[in-house]
């Protein structure tokens, strides 16, 4: 039986090699095209003058901080990154009642803007404590009271006000959340011409900016906010309500405030402007036209702070994973930010990144996110199926099985699945020669689900304390349509598998190599994701599997899901280097070479 030792050690040796392969790498990368999951790319800087030469419109910037030293260098860092006229930008900062690190960090930087002269002005007003919390609030430094929302009400009602008296075009009311990661937004939002827009913002889940519906003043989620966020239509859509992020065009003569006319409206500034907006007919809209940036899904009021710091986490692995840089602060501000965590293996004997040497792109990625998870990994160079010729393959033996066909094309092998295959195949050769106990070994191509670490790390808790005897643990997979797959007896976090594609990453024991090795799978060649369910005998292709005669791979899988692709197909930002490889009419009649 194969157990998991949860340990926390770091090999100097791996992670420094994969530094420097990174340090070689970075000058391509940071000239990179930007893009995110739904691969709508960053538009083309715009100038900042229009056609008709005249200046941009002025814009103030309003932000209210409180307990947000976790995203204020972050969310200061892209606000100065911004592609705007910083002449034309005014900043007004309103902060009270803090617990943490917030006003040294907003002092800081006010010190330092002020020193620089780009901007309009800027204004920071902290509130110094104590007292840390108003007297209604309670133990949470995170809840919402009534106080705290007329508060809110009312600094927003003397930003607009203040904004009118600085003559300024718009107002850009921004939350110390949200992340505005494309420097365009300002600009392209403008550009709009919108009375009031907000471009969409996203959480790694389901939360974003925007309601798709209302009712009775309160959230109603609906199929259109489904699409919306998904990205399965795109372009900017009136909404009942905007919040985070919303611009204001403050040229008209009435613009909404935060009037509670009705008293059945809920003392709630984001419903009071919109019901404000409603009455005086002005259309709310959300864009997502582009991808723009993030925002922190909200918390329970009994949260912690540290809750909050978690969900930072998760956006900063969003963008890692899909932007050219990951997030970053101004050089002044880097010492408020907490110290990433000790890279360990998570509990494995080894984690195994597998990446080709020409996808320098995708190693940056990964290497950016599982510095932020923690982790620690050892670099494994793929196996290039376009440098493979038909005489390579030869000269290994390999031979492709003769009844394989690929289900949805009725070809044979490609050149890149037999590099993927024999990727994945020199990582357990690894593993069975220097007795690797438990390894998880991961493509570069893969999107993490939030608290990955905690949540692989509770899924080999309970598999030890089930007293489970595993060799091959799916982290990621497709699964298919019909799958009759019931949890294990007594877990609430592992199923048994049945026949799945993809392999993305997984968990394997020596044992679990041993037997994929030990199956000679280069005399009978099939793709990796199709050898996996023939080894635990759970193929829907019966004839393939007679070809293996030993089936005992015992297979699980994580449920749900840790792991999913950063792009699938036919979604702009879809890359495979497999299926676009050519295809392999193999010589059935060679003898196996082991140069693995």
């Amino acid at each position: 039986m194969a157990s998991l030792k949860f340990r926390f050690m770091l090999s100097r040796s791996s992670f420094t090699n994969a530094i420097l392969h990174i340090i070689v790498i970075y000058s391509f990368l940071v000239t990179s095209i930007l893009c995110q999951k739904s691969g709508h790319l960053v538009p083309p800087e715009i100038s900042d003058s229009d056609d008709n030469g005249l200046l941009e419109p002025t814009v103030f910037i309003a932000v209210l901080a409180r307990n947000k030293a976790h995203t204020l260098p972050y969310f200061l860092t892209l606000i100065d990154e911004l592609d705007y006229p910083k002449s034309r930008i005014a900043i007004w900062i309103k902060s009270d009642h803090n617990e943490d690190a917030t006003p040294d960090i907003l002092r800081a930087w006010e010190k330092e803007v002020a020193e620089w002269g780009k901007y309009h002005s800027v204004s920071v007003q902290i509130t110094d404590s104590p007292p840390f919390k108003q007297d209604d609030q309670g133990e949470s430094p995170v809840v919402w009271t009534p106080k705290r929302f007329r508060l809110v009400i009312r600094l927003k009602e003397e930003a607009i006000r203040l904004a009118r008296k600085f003559w300024a075009d718009y107002i850009w009311f921004l939350d110390a959340d949200a992340l505005i990661v494309n420097n365009q937004t300002l600009k392209h939002l403008v550009n709009k011409s919108k009375p009031l827009v907000a471009p969409m913002l996203l959480s790694g889940g389901m939360y974003s900016n925007f309601w798709g519906g209302i009712e009775n003043y309160y959230y109603v989620r609906t199929e259109e906010y489904k699409e919306i966020l998904e990205y399965k239509k795109t372009g900017c859509f009136p909404v009942p309500l905007i919040n985070s992020a919303v611009l204001m065009d403050i040229r008209r003569k009435e613009v909404p405030s935060f009037e509670r006319f009705n008293e059945t409206i809920p003392e709630d500034d984001m419903i009071l402007f919109a019901e404000n907006a409603k009455r005086l007919n002005m259309t709310m809209e959300i864009c997502n036209d582009l991808e723009y940036g993030y925002i922190t899904a909200p918390i329970d009021d009994t949260s912690t702070l540290q809750r909050d710091y978690d969900q930072v986490n998760i956006l900063r692995t969003e963008v890692a994973s899909y932007w050219s840089k990951p997030l970053e602060a101004l050089y002044y501000l880097k010492k408020y930010l907490p110290q990433d965590i000790r890279p360990s293996t998570i509990g494995f004997d080894k984690i195994y990144l597998i990446n080709l040497h020409r996808r320098p792109d995708r190693l940056m990625k990964m290497h950016n996110v599982l510095q932020i998870l923690g982790m620690e990994y050892e670099l494994v160079d793929a196996v290039d199926g376009s440098e493979l010729k038909q005489e390579d393959l030869d000269r290994m033996g390999i031979k492709q099985l003769p009844e394989y066909r690929d289900p949805y094309s009725d070809r044979p092998m490609k050149f890149g699945e037999i590099g993927c295959f024999l990727s994945h195949y020199k990582i357990w050769k690894m593993m069975v020669k220097n007795r690797v106990n438990t390894a998880l070994i991961l493509e570069d191509d893969i999107h993490f689900e939030p608290y990955f670490v905690y949540q692989i790390q509770r899924l080999f808790e309970e598999a030890a304390k089930l007293f489970l005897d595993w060799d091959l643990m799916y982290l990621g997979r497709k699964r298919s349509a019909n799958a009759k797959e019931p949890f294990v007896e007594g877990s609430q976090y592992i199923v048994h598998v049945d026949y799945s594609y993809w392999t993305l990453g997984y968990g394997l024991t020596y044992r679990g190599a041993k037997k994929l090795i030990d199956a000679k799978p280069l005399e009978k060649l099939v793709p990796v994701d199709e050898y996996f369910p023939i080894m635990f005998d759970r193929h829907n292709n019966a004839s393939w599997m007679t070809s293996y005669e030993t089936r005992d791979l015992k297979a699980f899988s994580a449920e749900p899901l840790l792991l999913y692709p950063t792009h699938y197909t036919n979604e702009q930002g879809y890359i495979s280097d497999t299926e676009k490889s050519q295809i392999v009419l193999l010589n059935q009649n060679c003898t196996i070479k082991d140069e693995l």
